[in-house]
């Protein structure tokens, strides 16, 4: 059985098909997707441009992350946290 979308599952809520009880229930089941909470950071350039760091592991593809890896990747998530900023849309 495949997934439904949280935007869909939130409109069949909405419009009455899913109560608040069965939702959550579908949700508790995996049903339901989760949101992506991803959070865009970005670093202005001399020339007023907004750039957006990126971070990737190449190759790195149906692996499974060393620990080394993913101490270096905490290690660059603070880093980020300390030269970027959020946008407002």
């Amino acid at each position: 059985m495949s997934k439904i979308t949280v935007k869909d599952a939130e409109e069949l809520r909405k419009k009455g098909v899913l109560s608040k009880t069965a939702l959550e229930a579908m949700e508790k089941k995996g049903f339901v997707s989760k949101k992506r909470e991803n959070t865009r950071r970005f670093v202005k350039t001399a020339d007023g441009k907004w750039v957006e760091p990126m971070m990737y592991f190449r190759g790195g593809k149906n692996t499974k992350p060393s620990n080394e890896m993913t101490q270096f990747q905490t290690e660059y998530n603070a880093l980020l946290e300390k030269y970027t900023v959020t946008r407002s849309k």
